[in-house]
């Protein structure tokens, strides 16, 4: 043995010691995330922790590993991806059968009409088109700005070109409900919701003469929902490690172009939300209510949606808005803005997972076809009412997007939204505010008719 190999075993050893250090110290760190104090800290800031903590390490790693240490990158970032890697699993593996579960919860808890009101229709249809219109507001955003794709580099986002499997009936037929155990080995999203709607059709249907037959596929429903409801919020409680994880992975790999990356999609957020708020205000000056009007009334229940995040708390003073501020009919604009802010968030439902899809396309190097975004509008519509109720709406409106395209190779894409949604969630939760509030105008002037 001469002094080169004597040299190069000093070489793998010492590797192998700097790997050891950076491995312990990443789980270290994430202990250390998992601690934040609850009382000190909002889940929001504490996710914004995780994330910073991860890409301060991710980036403190990668140019570590700019002086001839490319060996030890790999190692390290095969254990940040492990973990990445297993947290986004978990939504996929959860996404499935919740889709399943509110899908037939959603039929069996619709109030049966034996005849169809003016009110239920337009609620429905203005919901449908909304929500439609929002997603395909940010999907040609995105893929015109090219978000997911590194600055700098030069890659195809969309094709006009159906070859390969691309077109309209290859892609319907790609969703076709094959049988539950296949399409939940498959990830069929759309398979599995509309398998669902059958089943509580045909559950609701007997309900009316075999109720005692029937009755414990009802409380099943109930019982299996509530539990994967408490499995969906551990698995977000998790969200600031796992934020953190994917954060670190992403930049021992690509430095500090993720962080310029992150920021255009988020910009490109704000442009898709301002567009649709735009809609939002020529929908409700169609039924009467002027931009100026509809902003002032609005005020207190926009301010709050950027303070608090959450639409269903700014509800309250939406209604107010409309009923007094508006002077609508309260019994209208209370039912259609409650049904708009739970069933067909414009935001959270419609402009975050379509951005979220078409990013992580980018990032994959999935190129996307008008069939490939016709199919996501539509499986974003369908998931806006496939997920009420169910904790953590765009984050699994964004994997159902992603699963229900067949873009299962762009799972690892979302890592990144999953990182920065504290931030997307600011602008989207305006939307989905002003949106139920453009709703309730619009049903409104339409019953009054």
């Amino acid at each position: 043995m001469d002094g080169n190999d004597i040299l190069k075993l000093l070489n793998i050893a010492g590797g192998h010691g700097e790997c050891l250090i950076g491995v312990a110290l990443f789980f270290a760190m994430l202990v250390e995330i998992s601690r934040l104090p609850k009382k000190k800290f909002s889940f929001a800031m504490r996710v914004l922790i995780g994330s910073g903590a991860g890409t301060l390490f991710g980036l403190a790693a990668w140019g570590y590993s700019q002086t001839d240490r490319e060996p030890v990158l790999e190692s390290l970032n095969s254990w940040f991806w492990l973990v990445a890697r297993g947290y986004l699993s978990l939504f996929v593996c959860l996404i499935l059968p919740m889709v399943f579960l509110a899908s037939v919860r959603l039929v069996l808890r619709t109030p049966a009409e034996k005849q169809v009101s003016p009110l239920t229709r337009w609620k429905k249809r203005v919901n449908t088109g909304m929500v439609a219109i929002s997603a395909l507001i940010a999907a040609c955003l995105g893929l015109a700005f090219k978000v997911g794709v590194m600055p700098g580099e030069e890659a195809e986002v969309f094709t006009w070109s159906v070859e390969n499997g691309g077109g309209i009936v290859e892609l319907i037929l790609g969703v076709v409900p094959a049988g539950l155990g296949w399409d939940l080995l498959a990830a069929n999203v759309i398979g599995i919701f509309v398998f669902g709607i059958y089943v509580g059709i045909a559950a609701r249907r007997m309900s009316g003469k075999y109720m005692d037959t029937v009755k414990p596929v009802f409380d099943l429903t109930e019982g299996a929902f509530s539990v994967g409801t408490s499995v969906c919020k551990t698995i977000i409680a998790y969200k600031p490690m796992g934020a953190a994880a994917i954060m670190a992975s992403l930049t021992i790999r690509h430095g500090v172009m993720v962080i310029a990356m992150l920021a255009k999609m988020l910009l490109v957020l704000c442009l898709g939300a301002a567009l649709m708020l735009a809609v939002q205000l020529v929908l409700s000056g169609i039924s009467g209510v002027g931009p100026v009007s509809f902003l002032k009334a609005g005020k207190a229940a926009m301010v709050k949606a950027l303070k608090t995040r959450s639409g269903s708390a700014c509800l309250p003073e939406a209604q107010k808005a409309l009923a007094e501020g508006l002077g609508l009919n309260r019994e209208v604009t209370d039912l259609v803005s409650a049904y708009a802010i739970s069933s067909g968030m414009q935001g959270c439902g419609a402009l975050f997972p379509a951005m979220a899809a078409v990013f992580a396309a980018g990032m994959s190097g999935v190129v996307m076809t008008p069939g490939l975004v016709l199919l996501l509008v539509v499986v974003i519509v369908l998931m806006s009412y496939g997920i009420t109720d169910v904790p953590g709406t765009a984050t699994m409106a964004e994997f159902a997007a992603v699963l229900g395209t067949g873009m299962a190779d762009a799972v690892p894409g979302l890592g990144a939204m999953i990182a920065v949604d504290p931030i997307g969630d600011v602008p989207r939760t305006l939307i989905n505010v002003t949106g139920c509030m453009a709703n309730a105008i619009f049903v409104e002037r339409k019953v009054r008719k």
